[in-house]
């Protein structure tokens, strides 16, 4: 199940030019998903998905956070796939997870 990620396109900082509890709620929960699904060969580094970076350079997270709460999240990365998520599976035959589609049509 994925969070709610509507902070991603929203503005980061408030009235007061302070980051909003939200965004900062949202930086969070990107570097929490992120950190549980490294792997041995990253080394503690993850991509940096800050506007600056786009995801092509692997920082320490506490350098992402950093970056995300200067220079804020790529608006469109909302799927954080170049972070271990995965494309939601659909499954076949089920009430739950039949599209309207059988073996029959195809």
């Amino acid at each position: 199940m994925t969070s709610d990620r509507s902070w991603v396109g929203r503005y980061r900082y408030d009235e007061s030019k302070y980051l909003t509890e939200e965004y900062k709620n949202g930086v969070d929960s990107f570097l929490k998903f992120a950190i549980d699904r490294l792997k041995d060969e990253d080394e503690g580094l993850i991509r940096c998905p800050c506007q600056k970076c786009g995801n092509e350079y692997y920082k320490d997270p506490s350098d992402v956070r950093l970056n995300l709460y200067l220079h804020g999240i790529m608006q469109w990365y909302t799927r954080w796939d170049l972070h271990g998520e995965k494309e939601p599976r659909f499954e076949t035959g089920t009430s739950s997870g039949n599209l309207g589609y059988n073996d029959d049509n195809i």
